[in-house]
């Protein structure tokens, strides 16, 4: 007797969100009561992915298209997590031909309400850096946000529509910014944070330290209770994040101050 197939859908669609998106379509042709299941799965994971022909570029876009429009189809509206892990061979397949219809997808999942994001675009033997989608940062809805390799070069995070109100979340990592400025208001920006991650973070332009810690000096995030920082340290930004359960800032500029660990 097939007993999982006699589970009520919701158990059988929350089973279907542990496991990647190819893996729960793939689970249609097991029999008539599975044909539809993986629609209304709120997950769209898309991980290890390797990209090295146009082929298979060519091949992986139009599979997420696929899915995407068969869920518009059926009515499934909702993304509640989508993951996006792709490694590529070559800098052409990633700028050329694959990083434009990545930028359409995650403007559309933002829209479908997304609470979980994770975007890690990486290339054998290069550093490729695409421009953040800017949508991601008006989604009012993200709880968690995990980006690896991107730049908010040329944005104002001045904006009146940027903001993520409901961000508990935020993992960073060779990540690019005009200036140090824009990283400080970034943070600003998630009042209820409460675990952040950073690490090899980049900025284009030096700044008055005087100046941006009179700006921030007043900034405060009640709800950090953890905070990694590695190959990052300015004292302004210490002082916002000291009081964090966990505080821990490695391989600092300061020749003195080398490695804190503030634990409460």
């Amino acid at each position: 007797m097939n007993r999982i197939s006699s589970l009520p859908d919701e158990i059988l669609c929350h089973i279907l969100s542990f496991v990647t998106t190819k893996e729960a379509v793939t689970t249609s042709v097991l029999s008539k009561r599975w044909t539809h299941l993986w629609l209304s799965v709120p997950n769209l994971h898309f991980t290890n992915i390797n990209i090295d022909t146009i082929e298979s570029n060519f091949r992986f876009n139009e599979s997420v298209y696929s899915v995407l429009a068969s869920r518009d189809a059926a009515g499934s509206n909702c993304i509640n997590s989508f993951r996006l892990d792709i490694k590529y061979s070559n800098s052409n397949l990633a700028n050329d031909l694959s990083f434009p219809n990545v930028v359409k997808w995650v403007n559309l999942i933002v829209q479908r309400k997304v609470k979980y994001l994770r975007l890690r675009l990486d290339m054998d033997g290069h550093d490729i850096i695409h421009k953040l989608p800017l949508s991601i940062l008006t989604c009012k809805t993200l709880v968690s946000l995990d980006l690896c390799r991107f730049t908010l070069e040329e944005f104002s995070v001045t904006s009146n529509e940027f903001g993520l109100p409901s961000l508990k979340i935020l993992r960073l990592e060779l990540m690019c910014f005009s200036k140090f400025r824009d990283f400080m208001l970034l943070l600003a920006k998630c009042p209820i944070i409460e675990d952040l991650q950073a690490s090899c973070m980049f900025f284009y332009s030096q700044e008055d330290s005087l100046a941006i810690h009179q700006e921030f000096k007043s900034l405060s995030l009640p709800k950090l209770a953890r905070a990694n920082i590695t190959r990052l340290c300015f004292s302004y930004l210490v002082i916002v994040l000291s009081h964090s359960n966990y505080l821990c800032i490695d391989k600092c500029k300061s020749s003195v101050l080398l490695r804190i660990f503030v634990m409460h």
